[in-house]
Protein backbone atom coordinates (compact mmCIF):
# COMPACT_ATOMS: atom_id res chain seq x y z
CA UNK A 1 0.00 0.00 0.00
CA UNK A 2 1.37 3.39 -1.01
CA UNK A 3 1.83 6.02 1.67
CA UNK A 4 -1.05 8.46 1.88
CA UNK A 5 -0.42 12.18 1.77
CA UNK A 6 -2.26 14.46 4.18
CA UNK A 7 -4.38 17.26 2.76
CA UNK A 8 -6.98 19.61 4.18
CA UNK A 9 -10.68 18.98 3.59
CA UNK A 10 -11.05 22.37 1.92
CA UNK A 11 -8.46 21.44 -0.71
CA UNK A 12 -10.77 18.66 -1.93
CA UNK A 13 -13.70 21.00 -2.58
CA UNK A 14 -14.70 23.10 -5.58
CA UNK A 15 -15.51 26.01 -3.29
CA UNK A 16 -15.18 26.52 0.45
CA UNK A 17 -17.56 25.03 2.96
CA UNK A 18 -20.78 27.03 3.40
CA UNK A 19 -23.65 26.86 5.85
CA UNK A 20 -27.27 27.57 5.06
CA UNK A 21 -30.18 29.79 6.01
CA UNK A 22 -29.59 31.57 9.31
CA UNK A 23 -33.11 32.91 9.94
CA UNK A 24 -35.69 30.86 8.01
CA UNK A 25 -38.65 32.84 9.36
CA UNK A 26 -42.16 31.41 9.48
CA UNK A 27 -42.92 28.20 7.65
CA UNK A 28 -44.73 28.57 4.32
CA UNK A 29 -46.79 25.72 2.91
CA UNK A 30 -45.74 26.49 -0.67
CA UNK A 31 -42.22 27.60 0.24
CA UNK A 32 -38.81 26.19 -0.63
CA UNK A 33 -37.97 23.03 1.36
CA UNK A 34 -34.78 22.97 3.40
CA UNK A 35 -32.78 20.18 5.04
CA UNK A 36 -32.38 20.44 8.82
CA UNK A 37 -30.20 18.52 11.28
CA UNK A 38 -33.04 16.21 12.26
CA UNK A 39 -33.42 15.17 8.62
CA UNK A 40 -29.86 13.78 8.34
CA UNK A 41 -29.53 10.36 9.94
CA UNK A 42 -27.72 7.11 9.24
CA UNK A 43 -26.27 8.38 5.98
CA UNK A 44 -29.69 9.29 4.56
CA UNK A 45 -31.77 12.45 4.23
CA UNK A 46 -35.37 12.18 5.40
CA UNK A 47 -37.50 14.25 3.04
CA UNK A 48 -40.88 13.35 4.53
CA UNK A 49 -41.37 16.48 6.63
CA UNK A 50 -39.19 19.38 5.46
CA UNK A 51 -39.45 22.93 6.70
CA UNK A 52 -40.49 25.22 3.85
CA UNK A 53 -39.29 28.81 3.83
CA UNK A 54 -40.21 31.91 1.88
CA UNK A 55 -38.67 32.04 -1.62
CA UNK A 56 -37.53 35.55 -0.75
CA UNK A 57 -35.57 34.25 2.22
CA UNK A 58 -34.11 31.32 0.27
CA UNK A 59 -33.01 33.56 -2.57
CA UNK A 60 -30.48 35.23 -0.26
CA UNK A 61 -28.71 31.89 0.24
CA UNK A 62 -28.16 30.80 -3.36
CA UNK A 63 -24.63 29.65 -2.43
CA UNK A 64 -26.09 26.68 -0.54
CA UNK A 65 -28.95 25.94 -2.94
CA UNK A 66 -28.69 22.24 -3.72
CA UNK A 67 -28.15 20.79 -7.17
CA UNK A 68 -27.69 17.17 -6.12
CA UNK A 69 -24.42 15.43 -5.30
CA UNK A 70 -23.41 17.72 -2.44
CA UNK A 71 -22.16 16.22 0.82
CA UNK A 72 -24.19 17.58 3.74
CA UNK A 73 -22.70 17.62 7.24
CA UNK A 74 -24.47 18.52 10.49
CA UNK A 75 -22.63 21.27 12.36
CA UNK A 76 -24.82 21.92 15.42
CA UNK A 77 -26.41 19.62 18.00
CA UNK A 78 -26.14 16.12 16.58
CA UNK A 79 -22.84 16.90 14.89
CA UNK A 80 -20.97 14.74 12.40
CA UNK A 81 -23.98 13.22 10.64
CA UNK A 82 -23.30 13.13 6.92
CA UNK A 83 -25.25 12.27 3.77
CA UNK A 84 -25.23 12.96 0.04
CA UNK A 85 -28.00 15.13 -1.40
CA UNK A 86 -29.73 13.07 -4.11
CA UNK A 87 -30.57 14.65 -7.45
CA UNK A 88 -34.21 14.87 -6.37
CA UNK A 89 -33.27 17.57 -3.86
CA UNK A 90 -32.19 20.00 -6.59
CA UNK A 91 -33.66 23.38 -5.72
CA UNK A 92 -33.78 22.68 -1.98
CA UNK A 93 -31.63 24.56 0.50
CA UNK A 94 -30.26 23.84 3.97
CA UNK A 95 -30.47 25.30 7.46
CA UNK A 96 -27.72 27.19 9.27
CA UNK A 97 -26.73 24.03 11.14
CA UNK A 98 -25.89 22.16 7.92
CA UNK A 99 -22.58 22.47 6.09
CA UNK A 100 -22.59 22.06 2.30
CA UNK A 101 -19.50 20.44 0.76
CA UNK A 102 -19.11 20.30 -3.02
CA UNK A 103 -16.31 17.83 -3.84
CA UNK A 104 -13.88 18.53 -6.66
CA UNK A 105 -14.47 16.52 -9.83
CA UNK A 106 -11.65 14.14 -8.85
CA UNK A 107 -13.25 13.33 -5.49
CA UNK A 108 -16.28 11.03 -5.30
CA UNK A 109 -19.02 12.37 -2.99
CA UNK A 110 -19.40 8.84 -1.64
CA UNK A 111 -15.73 8.59 -0.76
CA UNK A 112 -15.89 11.94 1.01
CA UNK A 113 -18.95 10.77 2.93
CA UNK A 114 -17.16 7.57 3.93
CA UNK A 115 -14.12 9.50 5.10
CA UNK A 116 -16.22 11.83 7.28
CA UNK A 117 -17.95 8.77 8.74
CA UNK A 118 -14.56 7.25 9.63
CA UNK A 119 -13.39 7.25 13.23
CA UNK A 120 -10.47 9.60 12.60
CA UNK A 121 -12.74 12.27 11.11
CA UNK A 122 -15.40 11.80 13.78
CA UNK A 123 -12.77 12.07 16.52
CA UNK A 124 -11.47 15.29 14.97
CA UNK A 125 -15.00 16.68 14.96
CA UNK A 126 -15.53 15.75 18.62
CA UNK A 127 -12.19 17.29 19.59
CA UNK A 128 -13.01 20.60 17.89
CA UNK A 129 -16.57 21.15 19.06
CA UNK A 130 -17.46 24.40 20.77
CA UNK A 131 -19.72 23.28 23.61
CA UNK A 132 -20.23 26.60 25.41
CA UNK A 133 -23.95 26.71 24.58
CA UNK A 134 -24.67 23.89 22.14
CA UNK A 135 -22.25 21.51 20.47
CA UNK A 136 -21.09 23.36 17.36
CA UNK A 137 -18.42 22.66 14.75
CA UNK A 138 -17.01 25.91 13.39
CA UNK A 139 -16.28 26.15 9.68
CA UNK A 140 -12.71 27.29 10.28
CA UNK A 141 -11.99 23.98 12.02
CA UNK A 142 -13.87 21.95 9.42
CA UNK A 143 -11.92 23.50 6.55
CA UNK A 144 -8.59 22.26 7.92
CA UNK A 145 -9.78 18.77 8.86
CA UNK A 146 -6.80 16.55 7.90
CA UNK A 147 -7.57 13.97 5.24
CA UNK A 148 -5.23 11.04 4.47
CA UNK A 149 -5.70 10.86 0.69
CA UNK A 150 -5.13 7.51 -1.03
CA UNK A 151 -4.75 7.15 -4.79
CA UNK A 152 -7.74 7.62 -7.08
CA UNK A 153 -7.71 3.89 -7.80
CA UNK A 154 -7.85 2.99 -4.12
CA UNK A 155 -10.57 5.57 -3.43
CA UNK A 156 -12.70 4.14 -6.21
CA UNK A 157 -12.16 0.61 -4.92
CA UNK A 158 -13.23 1.60 -1.40
CA UNK A 159 -16.37 3.23 -2.81
CA UNK A 160 -17.10 0.06 -4.77
CA UNK A 161 -16.87 -2.18 -1.69
CA UNK A 162 -18.77 -0.03 0.80
CA UNK A 163 -21.11 1.24 -1.90
CA UNK A 164 -22.19 -2.32 -2.70
CA UNK A 165 -23.30 -2.73 0.91
CA UNK A 166 -25.07 0.64 0.88
CA UNK A 167 -26.87 -0.23 -2.35
CA UNK A 168 -28.20 -3.48 -0.91
CA UNK A 169 -29.29 -1.69 2.26
CA UNK A 170 -31.08 0.87 0.08
CA UNK A 171 -32.89 -1.93 -1.78
CA UNK A 172 -34.12 -3.31 1.53
CA UNK A 173 -35.24 0.15 2.64
CA UNK A 174 -37.19 0.44 -0.60
CA UNK A 175 -38.93 -2.85 0.17
CA UNK A 176 -39.99 -1.43 3.54
CA UNK A 177 -41.32 1.74 1.91
CA UNK A 178 -43.15 0.12 -1.01
CA UNK A 179 -44.82 -2.58 1.08
CA UNK A 180 -46.09 0.14 3.43
CA UNK A 181 -47.63 1.95 0.46
CA UNK A 182 -49.17 -1.30 -0.78
CA UNK A 183 -50.72 -2.06 2.61
CA UNK A 184 -52.31 1.38 2.76
CA UNK A 185 -53.77 1.00 -0.74
CA UNK A 186 -55.25 -2.40 0.13
CA UNK A 187 -56.71 -0.99 3.35
CA UNK A 188 -58.36 1.93 1.54
CA UNK A 189 -59.83 -0.42 -1.07
CA UNK A 190 -61.25 -2.66 1.65
CA UNK A 191 -62.64 0.36 3.51
CA UNK A 192 -64.36 1.51 0.31
CA UNK A 193 -66.18 -1.82 0.08
CA UNK A 194 -67.04 -2.03 3.79
CA UNK A 195 -70.67 -1.57 4.83
CA UNK A 196 -70.17 -2.01 8.56
CA UNK A 197 -68.04 -0.35 11.23
CA UNK A 198 -66.21 -1.56 14.31
CA UNK A 199 -64.60 0.23 17.23
CA UNK A 200 -60.88 -0.19 17.68
CA UNK A 201 -61.43 -1.66 21.14
CA UNK A 202 -62.98 -4.72 19.46
CA UNK A 203 -59.93 -5.14 17.25
CA UNK A 204 -57.29 -4.92 19.96
CA UNK A 205 -56.61 -4.38 23.63
CA UNK A 206 -54.14 -2.18 25.44
CA UNK A 207 -51.26 -4.07 27.07
CA UNK A 208 -50.14 -2.57 30.36
CA UNK A 209 -47.05 -4.65 31.07
CA UNK A 210 -44.53 -2.31 32.63
CA UNK A 211 -41.05 -3.19 33.82
CA UNK A 212 -38.91 -1.27 36.29
CA UNK A 213 -35.45 -0.06 35.34
CA UNK A 214 -33.94 -2.34 37.99
CA UNK A 215 -35.43 -5.36 36.21
CA UNK A 216 -33.78 -4.55 32.89
CA UNK A 217 -30.60 -6.48 32.09
CA UNK A 218 -29.34 -4.21 29.31
CA UNK A 219 -29.79 -6.78 26.57
CA UNK A 220 -33.32 -5.85 25.60
CA UNK A 221 -34.34 -4.54 22.22
CA UNK A 222 -35.53 -0.98 22.84
CA UNK A 223 -37.88 1.14 20.76
CA UNK A 224 -38.30 4.82 21.57
CA UNK A 225 -40.25 7.42 19.66
CA UNK A 226 -36.99 8.38 17.96
CA UNK A 227 -36.82 4.89 16.41
CA UNK A 228 -40.34 5.01 14.96
CA UNK A 229 -40.67 6.29 11.38
CA UNK A 230 -43.43 8.68 10.44
CA UNK A 231 -46.33 7.13 8.56
CA UNK A 232 -44.81 3.72 7.99
CA UNK A 233 -46.36 0.56 9.39
CA UNK A 234 -43.06 -1.31 9.78
CA UNK A 235 -40.93 -0.63 12.86
CA UNK A 236 -37.64 -1.56 11.26
CA UNK A 237 -35.36 0.19 13.75
CA UNK A 238 -34.58 -0.61 17.37
CA UNK A 239 -31.64 -0.26 19.70
CA UNK A 240 -29.74 -3.14 21.25
CA UNK A 241 -28.06 -3.01 24.66
CA UNK A 242 -29.49 0.45 25.33
CA UNK A 243 -28.63 2.16 28.61
CA UNK A 244 -32.10 2.87 29.99
CA UNK A 245 -32.67 5.13 32.98
CA UNK A 246 -36.39 4.66 33.65
CA UNK A 247 -39.13 2.06 33.59
CA UNK A 248 -40.47 0.88 30.25
CA UNK A 249 -43.34 -1.07 28.72
CA UNK A 250 -42.80 -4.53 27.31
CA UNK A 251 -44.03 -5.62 23.90
CA UNK A 252 -43.98 -8.72 21.74
CA UNK A 253 -43.32 -9.27 18.08
CA UNK A 254 -46.54 -8.52 16.14
CA UNK A 255 -47.83 -6.05 18.72
CA UNK A 256 -48.90 -2.69 17.31
CA UNK A 257 -47.09 0.30 18.83
CA UNK A 258 -48.80 3.70 18.81
CA UNK A 259 -46.79 6.81 19.66
CA UNK A 260 -49.14 8.69 21.99
CA UNK A 261 -46.95 11.77 22.52
CA UNK A 262 -47.75 14.33 19.81
CA UNK A 263 -49.75 11.77 17.82
CA UNK A 264 -49.79 14.03 14.76
CA UNK A 265 -46.25 12.79 14.10
CA UNK A 266 -48.00 9.61 12.91
CA UNK A 267 -45.71 7.10 14.58
CA UNK A 268 -47.63 3.83 14.45
CA UNK A 269 -46.32 0.46 13.36
CA UNK A 270 -45.88 -3.27 13.78
CA UNK A 271 -43.17 -4.55 16.11
CA UNK A 272 -40.86 -6.91 14.22
CA UNK A 273 -39.11 -8.00 17.41
CA UNK A 274 -39.88 -8.33 21.12
CA UNK A 275 -38.50 -5.93 23.70
CA UNK A 276 -39.27 -2.84 25.73
CA UNK A 277 -40.46 0.57 24.63
CA UNK A 278 -40.94 4.08 25.93
CA UNK A 279 -43.98 4.67 28.12
CA UNK A 280 -44.96 7.34 25.59
CA UNK A 281 -45.89 4.45 23.31
CA UNK A 282 -49.14 2.48 23.59
CA UNK A 283 -48.77 -1.28 23.16
CA UNK A 284 -51.83 -2.79 21.46
CA UNK A 285 -52.38 -6.50 20.86
CA UNK A 286 -55.06 -7.94 18.55
CA UNK A 287 -58.14 -9.34 20.27
CA UNK A 288 -58.11 -12.24 17.81
CA UNK A 289 -55.10 -13.45 15.86
CA UNK A 290 -56.68 -12.86 12.44
CA UNK A 291 -57.50 -9.25 13.29
CA UNK A 292 -53.88 -8.13 13.50
CA UNK A 293 -53.80 -6.82 9.94
CA UNK A 294 -56.94 -4.73 10.27
CA UNK A 295 -55.87 -3.45 13.70
CA UNK A 296 -52.48 -2.36 12.36
CA UNK A 297 -53.83 -0.64 9.26
CA UNK A 298 -56.70 1.02 11.11
CA UNK A 299 -54.50 2.40 13.90
CA UNK A 300 -51.98 3.69 11.36
CA UNK A 301 -54.62 5.24 9.09
CA UNK A 302 -54.79 8.98 8.57
CA UNK A 303 -58.31 9.06 10.04
CA UNK A 304 -57.35 7.46 13.36
CA UNK A 305 -54.19 9.54 13.72
CA UNK A 306 -56.19 12.70 12.98
CA UNK A 307 -58.73 11.72 15.65
CA UNK A 308 -55.98 11.02 18.19
CA UNK A 309 -54.42 14.38 17.42
CA UNK A 310 -57.73 16.22 17.80
CA UNK A 311 -58.62 14.76 21.20
CA UNK A 312 -55.13 14.55 22.73
CA UNK A 313 -54.59 16.17 26.14
CA UNK A 314 -52.20 19.12 26.30
CA UNK A 315 -51.39 22.01 24.00
CA UNK A 316 -47.63 21.96 23.43
CA UNK A 317 -47.10 18.25 24.13
CA UNK A 318 -50.48 16.55 23.49
CA UNK A 319 -50.89 12.90 24.40
CA UNK A 320 -53.43 10.48 23.03
CA UNK A 321 -55.32 8.24 25.44
CA UNK A 322 -56.37 4.67 24.82
CA UNK A 323 -59.94 5.42 25.94
CA UNK A 324 -60.26 7.87 23.05
CA UNK A 325 -58.84 5.39 20.57
CA UNK A 326 -60.71 2.27 21.65
CA UNK A 327 -64.10 3.95 21.22
CA UNK A 328 -63.33 5.27 17.74
CA UNK A 329 -65.20 3.51 14.92
CA UNK A 330 -63.47 2.46 11.71
CA UNK A 331 -64.82 0.68 8.61
CA UNK A 332 -65.21 -3.09 8.97
CA UNK A 333 -65.13 -5.25 5.82
CA UNK A 334 -66.39 -8.35 7.58
CA UNK A 335 -64.57 -11.21 9.23
CA UNK A 336 -63.64 -13.06 6.03
CA UNK A 337 -62.16 -10.02 4.27
CA UNK A 338 -60.35 -8.90 7.43
CA UNK A 339 -58.84 -12.39 7.76
CA UNK A 340 -57.75 -12.32 4.11
CA UNK A 341 -56.06 -8.96 4.58
CA UNK A 342 -54.45 -10.25 7.77
CA UNK A 343 -52.78 -13.03 5.78
CA UNK A 344 -51.44 -10.47 3.31
CA UNK A 345 -50.12 -8.27 6.12
CA UNK A 346 -48.40 -11.20 7.82
CA UNK A 347 -46.84 -12.30 4.54
CA UNK A 348 -45.54 -8.79 3.88
CA UNK A 349 -44.33 -8.51 7.48
CA UNK A 350 -42.28 -11.69 7.08
CA UNK A 351 -40.68 -10.30 3.92
CA UNK A 352 -39.96 -6.97 5.58
CA UNK A 353 -38.54 -8.69 8.65
CA UNK A 354 -36.12 -10.69 6.47
CA UNK A 355 -35.03 -7.49 4.70
CA UNK A 356 -34.57 -5.67 8.01
CA UNK A 357 -32.49 -8.48 9.50
CA UNK A 358 -30.32 -8.61 6.38
CA UNK A 359 -29.79 -4.85 6.53
CA UNK A 360 -28.81 -4.99 10.19
CA UNK A 361 -26.20 -7.62 9.31
CA UNK A 362 -24.94 -5.52 6.40
CA UNK A 363 -24.77 -2.39 8.56
CA UNK A 364 -22.69 -4.30 11.11
CA UNK A 365 -20.36 -5.49 8.34
CA UNK A 366 -20.11 -1.96 6.96
CA UNK A 367 -19.21 -0.56 10.37
CA UNK A 368 -16.49 -3.19 10.72
CA UNK A 369 -14.98 -2.69 7.25
CA UNK A 370 -15.15 1.08 6.88
CA UNK A 371 -12.54 2.09 9.49
CA UNK A 372 -10.21 -0.68 8.33
CA UNK A 373 -10.42 0.41 4.70
CA UNK A 374 -10.18 4.13 5.36
CA UNK A 375 -7.12 3.67 7.55
CA UNK A 376 -5.44 1.30 5.10
CA UNK A 377 -5.26 -1.54 7.64
CA UNK A 378 -7.38 -3.75 5.38
CA UNK A 379 -6.66 -4.33 1.72
CA UNK A 380 -9.54 -3.76 -0.68
CA UNK A 381 -9.17 -7.26 -2.14
CA UNK A 382 -9.60 -8.79 1.32
CA UNK A 383 -12.65 -6.61 1.96
CA UNK A 384 -14.15 -7.68 -1.38
CA UNK A 385 -13.79 -11.33 -0.35
CA UNK A 386 -15.52 -10.65 2.97
CA UNK A 387 -18.41 -8.90 1.22
CA UNK A 388 -18.73 -11.76 -1.30
CA UNK A 389 -18.96 -14.26 1.56
CA UNK A 390 -21.95 -12.30 2.94
CA UNK A 391 -23.69 -11.94 -0.43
Amino acid sequence: MSERKMVSLESLLKIGVSYGIVQPGSAEVAGVPIVRVKDVRNGRIDTSDPLRVSPGVEEKYSRTRLQGGEVLLTLVGSTGQVAIAPDGLAGWNVARAIGVLRPDSDISPRWLQYFIESESAQQYIRDHLNTTVQATLNLKDLRVLPVPLPSRQERDAIVSVIGALDDKIAVNENIVATTDELMRVLYQEACGNAVESIVIGELGRLIRDGVSVSSLNGGEHYIGLEHMPRRNVWLSEWEENAELASGKSTFRSNDVLFGKLRPYFHKVGLALTSGVCSTDILVVRPSESDRLGWLLLALSSDEVVAHASAVGDGTRMPRAKWKDLESFAVPWPGKAEAARLDRVVRSMAARVQASVQESRTLVGLRHALLPQLMSGRLRVKDAEKIVEDHA
